[in-house]
């Protein structure tokens, strides 16, 4: 089966993302014997790639090094469509070269180009924004079989909690504007909440063409794909479209191992630059937690973490490549999340596959049957909620957990992909 994987994202060959994401899935898919190939713009800057994002979702928290060092791919014309050479190796997978196909914008514009790729099955990845609906009609002209990842937690317009998709836009709009000076962030961004509830009707009448134009619908957790399928209903489209498929997990990495003794360590990661992140509510709350228990330290990793350390039992590292990321959360007992909000939360998972507890705001949907209730702290500040679950976490026996994300293994998500792109007719 010919599988073509796109994203509108463009990307130097040295930052090609084979850990995560459709890069993930495409690799999967090739290790189970399909012609899998991820699908990108070339970027034409020497600049980091924009952010992938949906309107409310931000980029796989998982901090990325990039390999240096890597040929650019040879282009023939001005658009580049074979398979690039970028020599970055998957332990498991047989693949000798990169499977990608490099595209320009007026490619996947053209149903023509499409159909010369005849591919069996079209994964997209374009957030449900209706303003890609043209590129979803191109690749439909070339096989029906066409799913989108939505990656998203559900809240995609007011009618699906007007209190929550109100804070989700607010803060949507101060990450993107988090440079600016504060007063005017903050003004920006209750005004961008409040016309975004103003504009309801006119999202969800583009938002009804494009979910009526795709075949099926992919949602990372099962509360967003709840809120999915309600609202599907409510504006006319067809919730069987709907279905709730998780990210993929490194698990032949991100693994529970008995043979690592498990320390008093909290593990955080992250994009610390990012508003969504909350550094400092992470911080904060860590200094109350270290205070009060000196016999455990703080692992914090990410881009934009301060020069110096704020605390004695903090520790704070520069993004690290997966298979070290993973040694230091099999040594961590406890994943600590600050994030105002998140579609799936991977390091979340990937923590938790390598046997930590996960502690963070019970707003994140894979934490929302988190065991560490916040019932009997409603009025308490968001700090000292999280505060008394680090406490709570902290002093449970470390033992081998029943993992949530057992079933996110590529292979598995692959699998599930595939039959159901066997019911599209």
């Amino acid at each position: 089966m010919k599988i073509l994987l796109y994203t509108d994202l463009a990307i130097r060959p040295d930052q090609l993302f084979w850990h995560r994401d459709l890069g993930l899935l495409t690799k999967a898919f090739r290790d189970l014997g399909h012609n899998a190939f991820l699908v990108v713009h070339l970027a034409t800057e020497p600049s980091p790639p924009p952010a992938i994002s949906n309107e409310l979702d931000h980029p796989r928290e998982q901090p990325c090094v990039a390999q240096q060092g890597l040929p650019r791919p040879s282009v023939a014309g001005p658009h580049p469509t074979s398979a690039t050479s970028s020599k970055i190796k998957n332990p498991k997978s047989s693949i000798q070269d990169d499977p990608v196909l490099w595209v320009s914008q007026q490619d996947v514009l053209n149903p023509l180009w499409w159909q010369s790729q005849k591919p069996d099955l079209v994964i997209l990845g374009l957030w449900t924004r209706p303003k890609y609906d043209s590129i979803r009609r191109a690749a439909l002209s070339a096989t029906p079989r066409v799913i989108e990842r939505a990656d998203s937690d559900g809240m995609r317009t007011a009618s699906c909690g007007l209190l929550t998709y109100a804070k989700r836009r607010f803060d949507y709009f101060r990450d993107r504007t988090y440079r600016w000076p504060s007063p005017l962030s903050i003004l920006a961004s209750i005004f961008y909440s409040f016309t975004s509830i103003l504009a309801t009707p006119w999202i969800e009448y583009r938002l009804r063409k494009t979910l009526t134009l795709l075949p099926s619908v992919l949602i990372e957790t099962s509360p967003a794909t709840l809120l999915w399928k309600s609202l599907a209903t409510r504006l006319g489209a067809d919730p069987k479209t709907i279905h709730c498929v998780p990210h993929p997990i490194q698990t032949d990495i991100f693994k529970f191992d008995p043979a690592i003794p498990k320390k008093n360590q909290i593990i955080s990661v992250g994009r610390w630059d990012s508003y969504q992140k909350n550094l400092p509510l992470l911080l904060k709350t860590l200094r109350y937690f270290l205070d009060k228990n000196p016999t455990w330290s703080s692992l914090v990793i990410g881009s934009g973490l301060p020069a110096k350390s704020p605390h004695p039992q903090i520790t704070l590292l520069p993004p690290l490549l997966p298979p070290d990321l993973a040694r230091h959360m099999q040594k961590s007992k406890i994943f600590f999340s600050s994030s105002r909000y998140e579609s799936f939360g991977l390091a979340t998972a990937e923590a938790e596959a390598c046997g930590c507890l996960v502690v963070g705001p019970s707003e994140i949907p894979a934490l929302t049957n988190s065991p560490f209730s916040e019932n009997n702290f409603l009025f308490s500040s968001l700090s000292n909620r999280l505060l008394a679950k680090l406490c709570r976490a902290s002093s449970l026996p470390c033992l081998p957990l029943s993992i949530r994300f057992s079933s996110c293994t590529p292979p598995e998500i692959a699998q599930q992909i595939i039959r159901l792109s066997q019911y599209i007719l």
